[in-house]
C-alpha cells in the first residue's frame, strides 16, 4: 500500500510516551529533583519495559508475546502516572500510594472508553437494506459447538445471519470458520451442515476448520481467498460485540471488510461482560497484533 499506514496500536503508543515526555519536561522547568529512590525506581521500570518489549518482538508464541506486551504496557503506564506525580506534587517528590491511583485512574479511563466503544458499535447492516450493495464473501466466524455436533446458539445466530445475506445475493458465497476439539465436529463443519440444510448450495461455501481464533480465520481469508482471488470487500458476521475487534483485524491486515451482527439476543449483564472481555483483547491487539 502507498502512503504511510496509521496502526491504533503505534497512536496509542506514541500518545503515551508524548504525555511521558510532556510531563518529564514539566518536572525539569520546575527544577524538581526526583531523588535517589524515585529515580532509581523510574530506571528500574523503563528498563522492564523496554526489555518486555524487545522480548515480545522476539517471540512468535502468542501467549508469551501477550504476556511480554503486557507488561510494557503497564510499566510505561506506571512510569507515566510515577512523573504525572513528581510534577504536580509541590516538592517534586514520588508518593507512592497516589502514584498507584493516578495509575488506576489512567487505567480505568482506558478500558472504559475502549468499554463504550464496543458496547456502542453500529454494524453496517443498514447499508445493505436496499439490497443494491454486494461484497464478495460473507465470513461466519466461528463459535462454540454443543453435544450431538449441534451448534450454540450464538453460532446459531451467526449462521441463520450468514443464510440471510447470502439468500438476498448480497454474496454469492459463504465461509464458514472455526477449528474444533479431537472427536467431534469442528465449527466450520458443523455450520456447512446447517447451511446445507438451509438449502445452499456445498459449491458456494468455503470451509475453515482448524483455526483457533478470530486471528487465524481472518488470516486464512487473507492467505487463501481476499489475496488471491483479488476481492474487493467481505462481510464479516458474527455478534455485534466481537465485530468491532473483527473489523480493526481485517483492517490490519489490509482486507476491507464491513459488518452485519446476527440477532442474538444477550442479557445487561451478558453483554457487559463480553464487552469488557472484547475490549481487553482489542487492547491487547493494538498493541501486540495478536
Amino acid at each position: 500500500m502507498n502512503g504511510i499506514e496509521i496502526k491504533t496500536g503505534n497512536v496509542i503508543t506514541a500518545f503515551l510516551f508524548g504525555l511521558l515526555i510532556f510531563f518529564t519536561f514539566v518536572s525539569l522547568l520546575r527544577n524538581t529533583n526526583f531523588g535517589g529512590v524515585a529515580s532509581f525506581l523510574l530506571v528500574t521500570i523503563s528498563i522492564i519495559s523496554l526489555c518486555s518489549l524487545i522480548y515480545s518482538d522476539l517471540q512468535s508464541q502468542k501467549e508469551i508475546k501477550i504476556v511480554a506486551i503486557s507488561v510494557t504496557l503497564i510499566a510505561t503506564v506506571f512510569i507515566l502516572s510515577a512523573v504525572v506525580m513528581i510534577s504536580i506534587s509541590q516538592n517534586g517528590e514520588l508518593k507512592f500510594f497516589r502514584t498507584f491511583l493516578i495509575f488506576l485512574l489512567i487505567c480505568s479511563l482506558g478500558i472504559f472508553s475502549v468499554f463504550l466503544n464496543v458496547l456502542n458499535f453500529e454494524d453496517d447492516s443498514s447499508l445493505y437494506s436496499a439490497n443494491d450493495r454486494s461484497a464478495d464473501s460473507g465470513v461466519i466466524l466461528g463459535a462454540a459447538v454443543w453435544g450431538g455436533n449441534r451448534p450454540s446458539p450464538v453460532l446459531k445466530e451467526r449462521i441463520v445471519k450468514g443464510f440471510e445475506i447470502y439468500r438476498r445475493k448480497i454474496v454469492p458465497k459463504l465461509v464458514i470458520t472455526g477449528g474444533g476439539s479431537p472427536n467431534e465436529l469442528t465449527e466450520g463443519e458443523v455450520s456447512k451442515n446447517e447451511l446445507i440444510k438451509f438449502g445452499v448450495d456445498p459449491g458456494n461455501l468455503i470451509l475453515e476448520n482448524s483455526s483457533n481464533s478470530t486471528i487465524e480465520q481472518i488470516h486464512f481469508v487473507r492467505d487463501n481467498l481476499y489475496n488471491k482471488n483479488a476481492w474487493n470487500k467481505i462481510i464479516l458476521i458474527s455478534d455485534n460485540f466481537h465485530l468491532m475487534r473483527s473489523k480493526e483485524i481485517s483492517s490490519f491486515n489490509n482486507i476491507k471488510a464491513d459488518c452485519i451482527a446476527s440477532d442474538k439476543p444477550l442479557s445487561a449483564g451478558g453483554t457487559a461482560s463480553f464487552c469488557m472481555k472484547e475490549s481487553l483483547a482489542l487492547i491487547v491487539f493494538w498493541m501486540s497484533g495478536v
